[in-house]
């Protein structure tokens, strides 16, 4: 999906130097896989609540991918 599409969804965008993250809260499960995993980038008590320049890229990419209701996406920064 593209940034367009994505925003356009619903997903609010954190932009990182290397990867975006999305989020859309109407589909979150609150599974917490994104706090558990990587919790230097995904922290409920900061605000924003996701900074993804706090991990490698690849960190990120690997969190977001654990997210089961797909509430979050990524995107490479082109």
């Amino acid at each position: 999906m593209s940034d367009n599409q994505l925003l356009e969804r619903g997903f609010k965008r954190y932009h990182g130097e290397e990867i975006n993250v999305y989020f859309n809260k109407e589909i979150c499960e609150h599974a917490a896989e994104c706090v558990g995993n990587a919790p230097e980038v995904f922290d409920t008590k900061k605000r924003p609540w996701i900074t993804p320049d706090e991990a490698s890229a690849l960190k990120v990419e690997r969190t977001v991918k654990l997210c089961p209701s797909g509430a979050l996406q990524y995107r490479y920064d082109d």
